[in-house]
């Protein structure tokens, strides 16, 4: 590891205990013991077993993304990798860690070739965001108020904005492809490795197609709703009033907070962001910081589930974030790849 990257480790984890420090620090402790106290535990339970259910239909994206371009990964191995994926955001330092281990499983179990789960990750990832913004803009639009005072009112036309990119993407990757260079006709400037990284990236992401990109964003959709679900069930048990509409704003800000690479795996990012985003609905400070720290806990526990999955598969997590791989194993995947025949494609 290199000196700036230790540096730049270092402050990540300084944001993180300075974040952590400041929703501590809200919380009335003598008062939080008696609420944990007489906590509903059935509340709790509910919680943790629908945070289990709520990565099926997140493998089930993943999984339909990986047959798009060829791929086949069963759907209870995709699960687990979702589970593993917790425990090493939870565990492991770097903002990726988590997407990192599922690419790792993904290229050992199913042979995937790196570029190829490297990119289903990718289109993942700005799905969920374009979810984020979707569920975003609908609670913006029922709660109203000082509640929603800082979300700019073009919200909603950013998101129709970036759904439609997302959706006209595969088009415009058969555009650019006809009009890709051939590989005698690459200027000498271009190292091929290049050439060939962004062919199988454009390539993967055209035989998407339009229909498994708007499945994938359903899913989404699903699954961050299920989450909302999840913290309106711990609210529940912890006698904390929460409205699911203004779940429906807290919880998107809160994950998009976390897209920033502040800390490791967002580690004190989201819990400092829902305390203060629900202390400006009318929360407590104390039941907000209170709420935003058992969610945490919450969430260790579905990650010991994915530690214990990974355990139990006598896997390895030392390559998860690439450190192992051989310097030009990811090029050879990547130019391992081809693009599909000429003629029509999938998603056309």
């Amino acid at each position: 590891m290199s000196n700036r990257r230790r540096l730049l480790l270092g402050l990540q984890f300084v944001v993180a205990g300075a974040a952590l420090a400041a929703v501590v620090a809200l919380v009335d402790w003598p008062a939080a013991a008696g609420v944990w106290a007489a906590a509903d535990l059935r509340w709790l339970a509910a919680a943790w077993l629908l945070s289990l259910a709520g990565f099926l239909p997140a493998a089930l994206r993943w999984t339909r993304l990986l047959a798009a371009v060829g791929l086949h990964y069963p759907l209870l191995a995709a699960y687990r990798a979702y589970l593993v994926g917790v425990f090493c955001g939870l565990a492991m330092p770097g903002v990726i860690a988590g997407d990192a281990a599922r690419i790792w499983l993904c290229s050992r179990e199913a042979r995937a070739p790196l570029a190829l789960a490297t990119t289903t990750v990718v289109a993942e990832r700005a799905l969920g965001v374009a979810a984020l913004l979707a569920i975003l803009s609908l609670g913006s639009g029922i709660v109203g108020g000082d509640a929603v005072a800082g979300v700019p009112a073009w919200l909603p036309a950013v998101c129709l904005l970036l759904v439609g990119a997302l959706l006209t993407l595969p088009r415009c990757l058969r555009w650019l492809d006809d009009r890709w260079p051939a590989a005698a006709a690459v200027p000498p400037s271009l190292p091929a490795a290049l050439i060939a990284r962004l062919r199988a990236v454009t390539g993967a992401l055209r035989r998407i197609g339009t229909a498994g990109l708007l499945l994938a964003l359903v899913l989404s959709l699903t699954f961050q709703l299920i989450d909302i679900i999840v913290v309106h069930a711990i609210g529940r048990a912890l006698a904390i009033d929460l409205g699911l509409p203004v779940l429906l704003v807290t919880m998107p800000l809160v994950h998009l907070a976390t897209v920033l690479p502040l800390s490791p795996g967002g580690l004190g990012v989201r819990e400092g962001t829902m305390a203060f985003v629900l202390a400006q609905s009318g929360v407590s400070s104390s039941a907000a910081a209170l709420l935003a720290l058992t969610v945490f806990l919450n969430r260790v526990l579905v990650g010991a589930v994915g530690g214990l999955a990974h355990l139990a598969g006598g896997g390895r997590l030392a390559d998860a974030s690439g450190g192992g791989q051989r310097p030009g194993a990811a090029a050879a995947a990547v130019v391992g790849q081809r693009s599909p025949p000429a003629g029509r494609r999938p998603g056309d």
